[in-house]
């Protein structure tokens, strides 16, 4: 797919958004960056590389947002947010804005990008219409501490099949990715010493993954996966969970 293609991926400027960046420009990728905050990134724009600021709690936005960016052959919703709050120490802010991020703007962007996607594929009637990305979690799949993350991690399983449903019979492919322990802030500063001493126990590996290493699952499902891989979640979890 490469070549002149474009990539959008959120959650950009940090960890495994960081790191997909890195793998889908390596593939020839032109990449827009999206994340809430540059501060502190490496990423710096280039003729192949666009830094696009954006809040995905602004969930309204998002269409007028994609329509302004004009051609995206592949999306990657990455961008994700964990609390580390027991259930009773949730606040209506903080469960509204895990929603936000984790669920409701990954869903706008399919639907916003799907349609100039099926738009571009009739008109030019060449290769596939476009690919979509979804990052999940083994959270979706198992008892977590943070129960509105795994929540929303579940219902990324049940989007990426239901868009694959929709947009499949059109040339759109639709998959999600799954990971165990990934060596992120994120599982750093969330994860419970007791918690992460036993996910390093049941990884076969006995550490956490790398961001690079799950990027390139990212790459090989937007270059190189076969079409007929449509709602798959593919699980990256060194056998830490098994299904």
């Amino acid at each position: 797919m490469p070549g002149n293609s474009v990539a959008l991926v959120t959650g950009a400027a940090r960890g495994i958004g960081r790191a997909v960046v890195d793998a889908l420009a390596g593939d020839g990728f032109h990449i827009v960056a999206l994340d809430r905050d540059f501060e502190g990134s490496d990423l710096a724009e280039s003729g192949s590389l666009a830094l696009l600021k954006y809040d995905l709690t602004d969930v309204a936005g998002i269409a007028a947002l994609v329509a302004s960016l004009g051609r995206i052959d592949v999306l990657v919703n990455n961008a994700g947010v964990q609390n580390g709050l027991a259930i009773d120490d949730y606040t209506e802010a903080a469960r509204e804005r895990i929603l936000a991020v984790n669920l409701k703007a990954p869903v706008e962007l399919i639907r916003s990008v799907s349609r100039q996607m099926l738009e571009r594929h009739r008109v030019h009637r060449a290769g596939s219409a476009g690919r979509v990305i979804n990052l999940t979690s083994v959270a979706a799949f198992m008892a977590h501490t943070d129960l509105w993350y795994g929540v929303t991690k579940a219902g990324i399983v049940s989007f990426t099949r239901s868009f694959a449903a929709q947009l499949g019979p059109q040339g759109i492919q639709v998959n999600a990715i799954a990971p165990g322990p990934i060596d992120t802030d994120m599982l750093n500063k969330f994860a419970q010493p007791e918690r992460r001493a036993q996910l390093m126990q049941a990884v076969w590996s006995r550490r956490a993954g790398t961001p690079p290493e799950l990027a390139e699952v990212v790459r090989w499902l937007a270059s190189e996966a076969p079409v007929i891989l449509n709602g798959a979640v593919i699980d990256v979890t060194d056998g830490c969970f098994l299904r």
